[in-house]
């Protein structure tokens, strides 16, 4: 190292930081093994680093994580304590494709051109890259973390403790696969969870159609095809003669015949108090239709253009569709009104903007209520404390309505969920170690196994990140740290993030895993929006310590 009374004058950190971190990093200054402690009765402390997704370098909101996390670990590093920052990196499946559809839109490529096995290698080295790019950024911070025990989300022996968890969830009952109601991304191509889907405020057109002796108000007149039944309020006086009655309507594909039913789902005051339903494309339907076992009629496909069912309307895509339907029904006398200023709430994509789907779809989902229950007891009896106490009333309001968790995701970049499914006998079986030859139905008859091809939410498997990392590392790691001391990390991701690792942590091990969350507030651009890779706002940290 230079030698601090011969340096220039005036000191130039940068000229002697690299050579001070090395030297930290060579002497075993950030292993908790090689700490000699000189008091046995002093308490472990541990962080596990929330992973960066590694799809680009880090930026500023990443800097104060490593100020934060770094200041508590010095602290208690020098208190004597055996302290372990145990460092990481996400392979951060859908985010990563987002970012790195990106990347192949400027270089004139699309991944639904590039054979998988292909697109696989090349997301694979952009992240690795990449993965490089951030440990040397943490590094030339001073992130006094314990490098000999770095860990990567899709590294093997965290992806068989991925893989035992679900294979335990499946086996009690907690995992299922179901054909229900999904948010559907058309640009992306893949379903994504309620958490991954941006609501906002939007001014439409509200058509008021025109059913037989009803008329009924909709923003989509272009799902009229997939309509299975009409709903009124039940304690609607205006409508009750026609509850229970099927009633003649006129179409644009012809006249057909549809029953009322009546559900209190149906506010009165929405337009005339009397809706269409339609199952397929519609949660609120879905539900309803579940209810009131209503057939269910998929009218547009995954690309988001109307499918064959819908006659003369084929191929075309939603809004243009919406705009055919509207005019055609005016020409025909089915048009009663049509209100301008409407304005209502949609779900779009977090990411891209784009307006969600809803579309029918076979997924694997949790049965979340049950674990829910598991991270609100472990909150209120003071196992895990939040800081701040604000927090904990947010957390506590968001588990009481959870609903269940659609894991399955349409993307090649992630951990492959380990099912296979028999084509001779529709036989599901779920194969950790993928050795199953056998079909247990088929009876002596060769299997037909099939791959599932979808990958697990990325959620799913960071969720696992406390007590995967530890259990995945050095021998008796897990039960020296575990539960570790405290989770620091960005107030928006405490659904996302915090709350399915205390829901997966308590029922992989029995025990949270941590004992305090401390949430830090946010890095924003000029706009007031999050700084993030994937919208390319990001400002490099090195470059404002450097000036």
């Amino acid at each position: 190292m230079s030698n601090l009374k011969n340096s220039k004058k005036p000191y130039n950190p940068k000229e002697v930081e690299s050579e001070i971190y090395k030297l930290w990093e060579k002497s075993g200054f950030f292993n908790p093994d090689k700490l000699k402690l000189k008091k046995s009765n002093l308490k472990n402390f541990c962080i596990i680093m929330p992973p960066p997704n590694a799809n680009a370098p880090l930026h500023l909101g990443h800097a104060v994580f490593v100020a934060l996390q770094d200041i508590m670990t010095r602290y208690h590093r020098m208190k004597g304590e055996k302290t372990l920052w145990l460092p990481g990196a996400d392979h951060a499946g859908f985010e990563t494709q987002v970012v790195f559809d990106k990347k192949l839109e400027k270089e004139g490529r699309s991944r639904f051109q590039i054979p998988q096995e292909q697109l696989y290698k090349e997301i694979l080295e952009f992240t690795l890259n990449n993965k490089k790019i951030m440990e040397n950024q943490l590094r030339q911070l001073g992130a006094s973390c314990d490098w000999s025990r770095e860990k990567f989300t899709l590294d093997k022996d965290i992806i068989k403790i991925v893989y035992q968890t679900f294979e335990k969830l499946y086996k009690d009952g907690l995992v299922y696969r179901g054909e229900r109601i999904v948010n559907w991304c058309v640009k992306h191509q893949t379903s994504l969870s309620e958490l991954e889907t941006k609501y906002i405020e939007k001014k439409d057109p509200l058509y008021y159609i025109k059913y037989g002796p009803l008329t009924l108000a909709t923003v989509r007149p272009e799902t009229k095809f997939g309509d299975t039944a009409v709903a009124v309020n039940p304690k609607d006086k205006r409508y009750q003669q026609y509850i229970g009655q099927e009633i003649e309507i006129e179409t644009l594909l012809g006249k057909t015949k549809m029953k009322v039913i009546s559900d209190e789902m149906v506010d009165i005051n929405f337009g005339t108090g009397v809706v269409k339903i339609t199952p397929a494309h519609d949660p609120n339907d879905f539900e309803m239709g579940e209810k009131h076992k209503l057939e269910i009629r998929e009218v547009i496909d995954k690309f988001g253009r109307l499918n064959e069912k819908t006659g003369p309307y084929q191929g075309l895509k939603v809004m243009e569709a919406r705009k055919k339907v509207a005019e055609d029904m005016e020409k025909n006398g089915l048009l009663e009104k049509i209100d301008e200023n409407y304005t209502h709430t949609i779900a779009t994509c977090y990411k891209c903007g784009s307006t969600i789907e809803p579309r029918i779809m076979k997924q694997w989902f949790v049965k979340i209520k049950p674990l829910a229950e598991l991270a609100q007891k472990a909150v209120k009896n003071n196992q895990v404390k939040f800081i701040t106490k604000k927090y904990e009333k947010i957390f506590f309001h968001w588990m009481k309505n959870i609903r269940d968790w659609n894991i399955s995701r349409q993307i090649i970049w992630g951990i492959p969920i380990p099912v296979k499914y028999c084509d001779n006998c529709s036989d599901v079986v779920v194969d950790i170690n993928d050795v199953m030859t056998d079909c247990r139905k088929c009876k002596g008859k060769s299997a037909n196994w099939r791959k599932e091809t979808d990958t697990f939410d990325t959620w799913f498997s960071s969720g696992q990140w406390p007590f995967a990392a530890l259990q995945a590392n050095k021998p008796n790691d897990f039960k020296n740290f575990y539960p570790t001391s405290v989770m620091e990390t960005g107030w928006d991701i405490l659904f996302f993030w915090v709350a399915r690792m205390l829901m997966l942590g308590i029922y992989a091990t029995g025990k949270p895993p941590f004992k305090y969350v401390y949430l830090h507030g946010l890095v924003r651009d000029k706009d007031r929006q999050k700084m993030s890779k994937s919208k390319g706002n990001a400002i490099d940290p090195l470059g404002v310590v450097e000036t």
